[in-house]
C-alpha cells in the first residue's frame, strides 16, 4: 500500500450506524475473531474481579463446615448438645453444604487452570526480547497485510517515560495502572479494509497474545488538486493492544 500522504484534503469518521452495519457484513469467521479476542480480555478482568470473591465463599462455607465437625464430635460426647444453627450454611444443612463447597472447589480449580493457560499466553512482563519479537511480529503481520505501520509504541504509566526504553519496570508499573492488568501498545498504520481484515485474523498466529482492546478508524482520502475528485482511499488506523 503506498503511504504517500500528499493531496489529502478529506478524513470522515465511521458513525455507528456504519459499524454495526460493518458487523453484520462480517463473515462469521471474523465475528469469531472479534468474539475471541473479547473473551480473552473478559477472562483477565475475571483473574481480577471475580476469581478473589470465589476463593473467599469457599474459605467462609469450608470454616463453617469444620465447626459443624466439631459440634458433631462434642454432640457425641453430650447427647444434650444443641445442633448448628440453621442459618451457618445459608439454610443448608451439613452434606448440602459440603456439596456446594466442592462444587466451588471444583469450579475453582477449573478456574485456576484456564487463568494458567491464560498467562502462558501472553508474554512475560520481565522478558524484554519476547516484547521485542511480538512488536517485530506485529510489524510483520501487518506489511504483509498491505498496511504500512506508521509506529508501535508503549503506554506507560507516566506520560513523560513516551520516549524512555522498555525496561521490565516500565513494563510492570505500565501493567498495573490500566484495567485489563497487562502492558499495552498502540499501533498506528495506514491500511486498506481486506489489508485490515487479514491483519486481525492472523493475531492469533503470532507467537503471543495480542488482543485489542480500543481502535480507532476513519477514512482517508486523497483527491485531485484540479478536479477536487477522489484519486485514492485508505483506513486510518488506531489499535491498541493488551500484551
Amino acid at each position: 500500500m503506498n503511504g504517500a500522504n500528499g493531496g489529502r484534503d478529506g478524513r470522515t469518521s465511521m458513525a455507528p450506524g456504519a459499524l454495526w452495519k460493518t458487523w453484520t457484513a462480517k463473515k462469521p469467521g471474523e465475528k469469531n475473531l472479534h468474539v475471541a479476542i473479547a473473551a480473552v480480555v473478559l477472562a483477565a478482568l475475571y483473574l481480577a474481579a471475580v476469581f478473589p470473591l470465589t476463593h473467599k465463599e469457599i474459605d467462609r462455607i469450608a470454616y463453617n463446615t469444620e465447626k459443624a465437625r466439631a459440634r458433631e464430635k462434642s454432640a457425641g460426647k453430650q447427647k444434650s448438645a444443641p445442633p448448628p444453627p440453621p442459618h451457618a450454611f445459608g439454610g443448608k444443612n451439613l452434606r448440602d453444604a459440603e456439596k456446594e463447597r466442592d462444587a466451588l472447589r471444583r469450579k475453582l480449580d477449573e478456574t485456576r487452570a484456564a487463568v494458567a493457560a491464560l498467562k502462558n499466553a501472553f508474554v512475560p512482563l520481565d522478558d524484554t526480547l519476547a516484547m521485542n519479537a511480538l512488536k517485530t511480529g506485529l510489524t510483520a503481520l501487518a506489511e504483509a497485510g498491505d498496511m504500512e505501520v506508521l509506529g508501535i509504541e508503549h503506554i506507560y504509566a507516566r506520560p513523560e517515560d513516551k520516549d524512555r526504553a522498555p525496561t521490565p519496570q516500565l513494563i510492570q508499573e505500565a501493567a498495573r495502572s490500566n484495567p485489563f492488568q497487562r502492558p499495552l501498545l498502540v499501533m498506528r498504520a495506514r491500511a486498506s479494509y481486506r489489508g485490515l481484515m487479514q491483519f486481525l485474523f492472523g493475531l492469533s498466529e503470532l507467537p503471543y497474545v495480542a488482543a485489542p482492546v480500543w481502535s480507532d478508524i476513519s477514512v482517508g482520502i486523497e483527491r485531485n488538486p484540479q478536479t477536487k475528485m477522489p484519486v485514492r482511499q485508505w483506513l486510518d488506523v488506531t489499535i491498541r493492544f493488551a500484551v
